[in-house]
């Protein structure tokens, strides 16, 4: 069964930016180590981390809602499969429970979300504890803001922090093994 990698960041940055292509950078990097790489399934990181997926031949999985189609948003054209589910709420908790791993690349609102999610739900125990990188200058100073915290300090060592998408998905290779770069199945549906 191939491992499942989720990558959050911000959906506000385009190709040619900095940030997309680091995140471009750390789904190629994924796929080659033979991860799937789950996102959001949007623009911005979303799309890059699932093209860099898609480059390296491996599965780029997007999470979607209902309410955000309804808003006009779509799917980026990268996927090579969708989870479409009803509400924000439902698409939050599948990319919570979905990956083996996480990795945040960039920061918005959303991302901050989507960390502060799961490293809660893991001092919480309600996640089992898994990989959780943090990658890029601005969850450096992040974290350099929080670790004065006393009541966070013991929970730190669920997050780490990484200045290169190279030396992330290394160390995660490091900590949960590389996986067999296999082929997406074909699902063939049903004829009415």
């Amino acid at each position: 069964m191939k491992k499942l990698v989720a990558v959050f960041g911000p959906a506000g940055c385009a190709a040619g930016d900095p940030l997309y292509e680091s995140a471009e950078t750390c789904g190629r990097l994924l796929g080659e180590a033979g991860f799937a790489v789950v996102t959001g399934g949007y623009e911005g990181v979303m799309e890059a981390a699932s093209k860099g997926a898609r480059a390296a031949g491996a599965s780029a999985i997007g999470v979607t809602a209902e309410v955000y189609y309804a808003r006009g948003r779509e799917a980026n054209g990268f996927l090579t499969r969708e989870v479409r589910l009803k509400s924000a709420a439902d698409r939050l908790m599948e990319l919570l429970d979905l990956p083996d791993a996480y990795i945040a690349i960039g920061n918005s609102t959303g991302s901050l979300a989507e960390v502060a999610m799961v490293w809660d739900y893991m001092v919480k125990g309600f996640l089992p504890k898994k990989p959780f990188l943090l990658v890029g200058e601005s969850w450096r100073s992040f974290l350099g803001a929080i670790e004065k915290e006393d009541l966070l300090q013991p929970h730190l060592a669920l997050l780490q922090y990484h200045a290169k998408c190279e030396t992330a998905v290394g160390h995660l290779q490091g900590l949960i093994g590389s996986s067999i770069l296999l082929p997406d199945l074909q699902i063939i549906q049903p004829t009415q």
